[in-house]
Formats: C-alpha cells, sequence, structure tokens
C-alpha cells in the first residue's frame, strides 16, 4: 500500500536530481526516517521538490527526461531493485505530474497530505469538513422485530481474491519484492516455496480459485445472490497495465458465469482494480486519463444485473449503482472516493461525481416507498488509514439518518474480519441495534494442509451467532 507514496518521492527526487545535484548530493546517505531532524529536512525537501516539479513543467521540461531521472533515483535510494524502479516509475508517472499540475494546494500542502505528520501541523485535504445535504423528517425508530426463519435470505459474500496469474509452484514465497510465488523469483529451498493451491505470503493461484468455484457451485442451495465487495488482480502493482487489469476482471467474472450462472452478482470496485493501483479519477477527468477504459468494460460484462438504464449508466460514469432486487435495494457504492491513496482528490475531494447526494436521494426513495437497503462497498467508512475522515464523517450522518431503511453494510479491503460500530451521539439516544444481518458463517481453506495432502477443503471456521 505504500508504493504510490514512495513513486511520488522518486519523481519529486528526480526533479531535484536534474536540477539541484549539489543538494540531492548532501541528502546522501541521511536516514530521514529516524529523529525530529529527519523529518524535518524531509519535510523541507518535499516542499522545495513540489515547487521543482511546478516550477519545471511550466518549463516544458521533458517527461521522458524526468522519468530517466526518477528511475536512476529510484535505483540509486535502494528502496527497490533495479527491475521494479524502471516499471513502477512508468506507472504512476502520468497521474503524478497531471495532478501536480491541477490542484489548487499550495506545495506545503501537498507535502502535508503526503507526509502527514512529518511535517507537522499542515493542511490535509482528505481531512477537511464538507458536508451532503441531508433531508430532515428522520421516522421514529422502529423496535427491532427478526423476521421469520422461512422469509430470510442467504447471501454469499466475497471479497479481495487477488488472483496472479504468474503465482508459480515452486518459487521462492518469501523474498525480497513486494510479491513473492511468482517470475522473475528462483526456486525456493523446502521451507521456502509456494504450495500447489497457495501460500500466505503470496496472492492467490488459478486452480485455487477454480477450487473455490467448484465448491460454490456444489453448495449453491445455500445462498441466493453474490456481493463481490472487489478487489479481483494481485498486488503486482508495478507491472500491471489497463489491458491486464480488464483481463483479469473478465476471465473473474466469466467464472461466476460458468459456475453460477443463475445467482446475480452485485458488485463494488476494490482499489486494485484501476491501472495504476488506487486510481480512480472522477468523471470530469476525460482524455487519455480517463477511467472509463475500466468503467465500460465492467458495465458491459455486468449488464445483466445492472437491470435499469439508471444503474448502467451510473456505474459506466462513476462506479456505482442502484438495483432492486427481491424486494431489497441493493446500492454499491464507489468507496475510492474516499480513498486517500487516490490523488485524483487532491484536485477536489468534495462529494467526488456527487455520489454521496445521490446515495441519499436512493435512501429517501427507498424509505418512501418502505423498502430496506443493503450497501456494498470496498474500503469502509471510518477506516481511518484509508477512507478520508470527512467521508466516512458523511456516511456516517446519512447512515444514521437512515438506519431504518439500510439493512445491511457489506464492505472489503481489510483482509480480515472486521465489525465497526456507529455510535449516535445525539442527546437522548438510547442503545440500538443497527440493521438486520440476522447471523454470518464464515468458511476458510486451510492452505497449508492442501498444500500437504492435494485435497483442498473449505470448511466452516464459525458462525457469529453461536461465536458471540
Amino acid at each position: 500500500m505504500e508504493k504510490k507514496g514512495c513513486s511520488f518521492v522518486f519523481l519529486c527526487l528526480a526533479l531535484l536530481y536534474v536540477t539541484r545535484p549539489v543538494l540531492l548530493a548532501s541528502l546522501k546517505g541521511i536516514d530521514l526516517s529516524k529523529s525530529g531532524l529527519g523529518s524535518s529536512i524531509l519535510c523541507d525537501t518535499c516542499i522545495g521538490l513540489v515547487t521543482t516539479v511546478r516550477k519545471l513543467a511550466k518549463l516544458h521540461v521533458s517527461q521522458e527526461l524526468i522519468e530517466k531521472a526518477a528511475i536512476e533515483y529510484c535505483e540509486k535510494s535502494g528502496r527497490a531493485d533495479e527491475r521494479i524502479c524502471k516499471l513502477i516509475i512508468p506507472e504512476f508517472k502520468d497521474e503524478v505530474l497531471y495532478v501536480f499540475d491541477h490542484t489548487a494546494l499550495s506545495s506545503r500542502e501537498i507535502c502535508g497530505t503526503v507526509l502527514d505528520d512529518k511535517c507537522g501541523s499542515t493542511y490535509d485535504p482528505f481531512n477537511q469538513q464538507w458536508n451532503v445535504t441531508i433531508p430532515g423528517g428522520k421516522p421514529p425508530i422502529k423496535p427491532y422485530h427478526p423476521p421469520k426463519v422461512n422469509i430470510t435470505n442467504r447471501i454469499l459474500h466475497i471479497s479481495d481474491i487477488h488472483w496472479d496469474p504468474q503465482y508459480t509452484p515452486g518459487l521462492q514465497a518469501r523474498c525480497d519484492e513486494p510479491l513473492c510465488c511468482r517470475p522473475p523469483l528462483p526456486k525456493g529451498d523446502p521451507n521456502n516455496s509456494a504450495g500447489a493451491w497457495g501460500d500466505a505470503h503470496c496472492d492467490i493461484p488459478l486452480q485455487t480459485v477454480v477450487n473455490l468455484m467448484e465448491h460454490l457451485n456444489a453448495t449453491q442451495d445455500q445462498f441466493e445472490w453474490i456481493y463481490m465487495t472487489g478487489d479481483l488482480p494481485a498486488h503486482n502493482d508495478w507491472s500491471q497495465t489497463r489491458s491486464g487489469q480488464v483481463d483479469i476482471f473478465n476471465k473473474m467474472i466469466d467464472l461466476f458465469n460458468e459456475y453460477l450462472p443463475n445467482k446475480p452478482v452485485f458488485y463494488s470496485f476494490g482499489n486494485h482494480e484501476s491501472d495504476p493501483v488506487n486510481s480512480f479519477p472522477p468523471n470530469y477527468i476525460t482524455g487519455s486519463n480517463s477511467i472509463s477504459w475500466l468503467y465500460d468494460d465492467a458495465a458491459d460484462k455486468l449488464k445483466k444485473w445492472l437491470n435499469t438504464t439508471d444503474a448502467y449508466n451510473t456505474f459506466k460514469s462513476g462506479g456505482y449503482y442502484s438495483v432492486d432486487y427481491n424486494g431489497i435495494r441493493i446500492i454499491s457504492l464507489q468507496t475510492n472516493y474516499c480513498n486517500k491513496q487516490n490523488w485524483w482528490l487532491l484536485i477536489n475531494g468534495t462529494d467526488p461525481d456527487g455520489m454521496l447526494q445521490w446515495f441519499v436521494e436512493k435512501l429517501l426513495d427507498a424509505e418512501k416507498k418502505g423498502m430496506k437497503v443493503h450497501v456494498l462497498g470496498h474500503i469502509s467508512p471510518g477506516d481511518g488509514a484509508d477512507c478520508s475522515n470527512a467521508w466516512s464523517a458523511n456516511y456516517k450522518k446519512i447512515a444514521l439518518r437512515f438506519e431504518n431503511t439500510i439493512a445491511g453494510q457489506f464492505f472489503g479491503h481489510c483482509h480480515e474480519d472486521r465489525f465497526h460500530f456507529m455510535v449516535d451521539f445525539e442527546p437522548n439516544t438510547p442503545p440500538r441495534p443497527y440493521g438486520q444481518v440476522l447471523d454470518h458463517d464464515t468458511y476458510i481453506l486451510n492452505i497449508t494442509d492442501a498444500n500437504l495432502t492435494n485435497k483442498p477443503k473449505w470448511i466452516h471456521e464459525y458462525s457469529a451467532k453461536f461465536l458471540f
């Protein structure tokens, strides 16, 4: 998750490398991660570098020269090996330079955003407050009464598959690269070798994904429809391409269609679907930087479940949609609009594409119709590490306003079981149950056992209702 910030630093330092070699040389050998002095040097250097970027852009310095210098600095810094440096810098170059050229933020504000507390107390656009308009007239809180068992629905929730097409059994499973178990790594010794069915230090091989689909096909009478909350590709962020990302998306959806053809799939984009990673520009970004290459393909691939013109159009333009299915309104949000690693939000992070205001309108309509709503997303609001405070605060206000209507919220991204509690701090508000998910069951694959026996088994790990 840190690669994007590294690419920014590499690009900036490269420009300084071109224009201020004496100052750069003076920084060699200094460990900027230790001591307050190091932080101060890093902050001051960052401000100077961003300012240099902007000045050189006005002078029309060749981007090819910038890229070459950035790669050279990346290699000299020791932050990555030569191969990854030559791949990751071009991956992020266009986005970083475009954002620098179009953001209204000062150089200090940009550095404050990138370096957090290393620049002391400074303006952070991701934490600036803005508000969507939320209507009043909240209905009285209705006491929650569990429905009869014979009218409940069972929903399959899958997230963060992270299929690696280059996963190769036998290669090193622990290595010095950001992602292991793939070429060009050498073969590992018996204690450090990628297993046939996967490894905890790597992303997942195709045969394990297929085995999961076979298991779901055999047990599909246990669920009615599917929520897929993103992150289909692997973590090889330095070597991805748009065509490769589209190919992975299409192949994964094809597997759902092949093994579960009659099960509706309701999807939400993860932060790894884009190229580069985390890059989800709002729809006012057009031309070569537009995200339409991904949205157009995904909208057509999922069209049979985007069963209204409105759902198809909003998904194609912004990656979010609302559909009514089986008496429930399903609203899939583009939570990359709260992602603090989405650099496009440095241009304007206030309710990108007006999605949260659209969310309010869809909830208000459901409230008037007496419908319940399930909300899907990838990055969960309130995830302080990745989801911006301002976006999360607005989401919380919306969720509390419509707590009689929202019956379930489903997110991914964190790669572990988590429960988020939304607390209403309004006076005289008694504690109350939120939502109407009656239970959830978690299933796991023991990869160690699968590699030893060559017989993968998907087993029930726990029931939340029973365990808690």
